[in-house]
């Protein structure tokens, strides 16, 4: 489901959803998730997330997106998505989840957006 694309000096990690995010393949906390796949420190990195072959998003996938983005926040990290497939784009527009978490077009976009971020945590 998850897997990393790449790890930058700059230090954002990129990682890429693999297919549908669903129940069946987020039931675990993002500690769990994503301390496994990028170490005990992970909440405090800017972490870019590929969604273009995510094709399918699941309540419960909202939900931990939503929880990984709270838990980066408040150690210092942030989560940007990009590449998002219409149909999962039309349902996180619908309940407002670019409020909360940042979603743009592209790659370069969530890098400058990640940027960004990490000006907000300096000051």
């Amino acid at each position: 489901m998850l897997r990393i694309v790449s790890i930058d000096n700059d230090p954002s990690i990129r990682i890429a959803v693999d297919g549908p995010l669903t129940s069946e393949n987020v039931v675990a906390s993002p500690a769990e998730t994503l301390g496994a796949l990028l170490g005990a420190g992970w909440a405090r990195h800017r972490i870019v997330v590929d969604m273009s072959k995510a094709d399918h998003i699941d309540s419960s996938a909202i939900g931990w997106l939503l929880n990984c983005h709270r838990a980066l926040e408040s150690a210092g990290g942030s989560m940007v998505l990009h590449s998002v497939q219409p149909n999962v784009l039309r349902i996180l527009r619908m309940l407002k989840i670019e409020s909360i978490l940042p979603i743009v077009e592209d790659e370069e976009a969530a890098t400058a957006t990640t940027e960004m971020c990490l000006g907000r945590h300096a000051a």
